[in-house]
C-alpha cells in the first residue's frame, strides 16, 4: 500500500478531485507544491490555505524538495509532454487514486462507484453520516452546496471516497463496504468494449471486505432498488422542487424527500441510506438527512425560478442526459425545454453520437457548443456539427453566442449542461433575464 510522503506535489491541482486531496494534505501540516494550467476558483482557496501554485511549465518555480521526503501525484489529464511531468519523472509519480488509497488505510472506507451518480451519492452518503454524529472524512467530486467545499476533515472512524473507474483507478482502493451506481458503458478510449468495464468492476467488487450495495445486478453483491429487495423507494411523487417518496430499508420504512429532483437521485439517495445503514445510521435519522440535504453545484442547481428556470448540471452521458429530461418534463410537465449542451471529449461523443443524438432530441430546442477537449486532440469527423446532423432540432453557436440564443428562445425552462466549462457561461445567460 501507498505511504505519503511529508511533502506533497500535485500535477494537475485545481482538478475536483485533487484538490480534495491537497486540502487533506495541508490540513495534516504537509507542505504542498501544485501546478494547473489556470487559476481557478479551487486553485485560489488552496493557496489561501497555504499552497504553493504555479500556472506554467517553468520549472524553477519547484521549491527544490528532495525526492525521498516527496510524493508526487499526477493526473492523465495532464498530456505526458507538460515538462512538469518529465520533471518529476525520477520520484517515481503516483495517480490520484494511489494517494486516495494511502489516505483511506488510516480509516475504514466506504466508496461509492458507478459510472453515473457517484458524486451525488457519496455527498449525501458524507451529510447523512454528519447528521448522525459519525464525524466522517469525504473526498467528493463536486462541490456541496451546504459546506462549499469538495471536502471534509473529521475525527470519526469512517471515510467517503468516490471510486472513478476511469482508468481503472479504483483498483487501488480496498473499502470495507461499497456501493455500485450503474455499469454502463463509458471511458471506452481507456476499456475498448464495455465487457472490459464489466470486468473492472467485477475486480472492485472482489477487493470489497465486507458489503456491496447496488441496483446494477451485478453478482455477489446486495441487490437494491427493486421492491422487496434491501432498499427501494416507492410511492415517488415531484412536488414543490422536491421528489417525494417511502424509503424501506432493511425490513423497515421512513417517508423523505430529496431536493434533488429526479427518479436516478432517488436511487442514489436509495444507495447512500444502504451505507449509511451498514455503519449503523438508524432509518429515522436517514430520512431526516436526506431530507436537509443541500444538493451539489452543478447537479440540478437552480440558478433561477423567474422568469425562466435556469437550472445547470454536469450530463455528459447520454444517460446522464435522458434522466435530466425525465427530471425536468416531471416537474415541469407544461413547459419547453432549451437544453445548451457541450461535448465532453472526442472519444465519448464518438462512441454514443446516436445516444447523444437520440437523448438530446427529447428537448425542444437544442442549442451544442463546440466538443470540449479536456485531454485529447481532435478527431476527423467528430464535431458538434455532425451531431447536430443526425438530430432534428439542434444548431451550433459559439460560446459568446450562446446566452444571446438563450434569450431568443421562447422555452420556459432553459438547461446548462456538460462537464466542460459551459458552466461558466452560466452569469452571462442569467444577466440576460436580469
Amino acid at each position: 500500500m501507498t505511504t505519503l510522503n511529508s511533502h506533497m506535489v500535485f500535477i494537475g491541482i485545481g482538478g475536483i478531485g485533487m484538490s480534495a486531496i491537497a486540502r487533506h494534505c495541508l490540513r495534516q501540516g504537509k507542505p504542498v507544491f501544485g501546478y494547473d494550467k489556470v487559476r481557478t476558483e479551487l486553485t485560489s482557496l488552496l493557496e489561501s490555505e497555504g499552497a504553493i501554485i504555479t500556472y506554467d511549465e517553468n520549472i524553477q518555480s519547484y521549491p527544490g524538495w528532495a525526492p525521498e521526503e516527496t510524493t508526487v501525484v499526477f493526473t492523465p489529464a495532464i498530456p505526458k509532454t507538460n515538462a512538469w511531468i518529465s520533471f518529476f519523472g525520477p520520484f517515481a509519480p503516483i495517480k490520484r487514486a494511489e494517494a486516495l488509497a494511502g489516505i483511506t488505510n488510516e480509516k475504514r472506507c466506504l466508496a461509492v462507484a458507478g459510472t453515473h451518480g457517484k458524486t451525488s451519492t457519496s455527498a449525501l452518503l458524507t451529510h447523512i453520516l454528519t447528521e448522525a454524529g459519525q464525524d466522517p472524512t469525504a473526498f467528493i467530486g463536486g462541490i456541496m452546496s451546504g459546506s462549499k467545499t469538495n471536502y471534509r476533515l473529521g475525527n470519526g472512524p469512517w471515510v467517503v471516497v468516490e471510486a472513478d473507474e476511469f482508468d481503472r483507478s479504483f483498483l487501488h482502493l480496498h473499502p470495507e463496504a461499497a456501493g455500485i451506481t450503474t455499469i454502463d458503458a463509458d471511458h471506452l478510449d481507456i476499456y475498448g468494449h464495455e465487457d472490459a468495464l464489466a470486468e473492472a468492476f467485477t475486480a472492485f467488487r472482489d477487493q470489497v471486505s465486507a458489503a456491496v450495495f447496488t441496483p446494477s445486478g451485478l453478482e455477489n453483491t446486495t441487490a437494491i432498488g427493486t421492491a422487496g429487495s434491501h432498499a427501494w423507494a416507492s410511492d415517488i411523487q415531484p412536488k414543490n422542487g422536491a421528489f417525494h417518496f417511502t424509503l424501506h430499508l432493511a425490513g423497515e420504512s421512513v417517508q423523505t424527500a430529496l431536493h434533488m429532483p429526479g427518479h436516478h437521485n432517488v436511487s442514489n439517495a436509495v444507495l447512500a441510506a444502504s451505507l449509511a445503514h451498514f455503519t449503523g445510521v438508524p432509518i429515522e435519522t436517514i430520512g431526516e438527512a436526506i431530507q436537509s440535504f443541500a444538493g451539489i453545484r452543478r447537479r440540478f442547481e437552480y440558478h433561477l425560478h423567474q422568469p425562466v428556470a435556469l437550472i445547470e448540471d454536469y450530463a455528459h452521458h447520454p444517460t446522464e442526459i435522458n434522466a435530466l429530461i425525465t427530471s425536468v418534463q416531471a416537474l415541469y410537465p407544461n413547459e419547453k425545454i432549451c437544453l445548451c449542451f457541450q461535448p465532453h471529449l472526442f472519444s465519448r461523443t464518438r462512441d454514443f453520437m446516436d445516444g447523444f443524438a437520440q437523448a438530446l432530441d427529447r428537448a425542444d430546442e437544442v442549442l451544442l457548443l463546440p466538443i470540449y477537449p479536456a485531454r485529447e486532440l481532435p478527431m476527423e469527423g467528430i464535431t458538434s456539427e455532425a451531431l447536430a446532423a443526425k438530430m432534428s432540432k439542434a444548431r451550433v453557436v459559439e460560446k459568446e453566442a450562446l446566452a444571446g440564443a438563450v434569450k431568443a428562445s421562447d422555452s420556459g425552462v432553459v438547461l446548462v449542461v456538460g462537464a466542460g466549462d459551459i458552466g461558466d457561461l452560466v452569469p452571462m445567460i442569467k444577466a440576460k433575464f436580469a
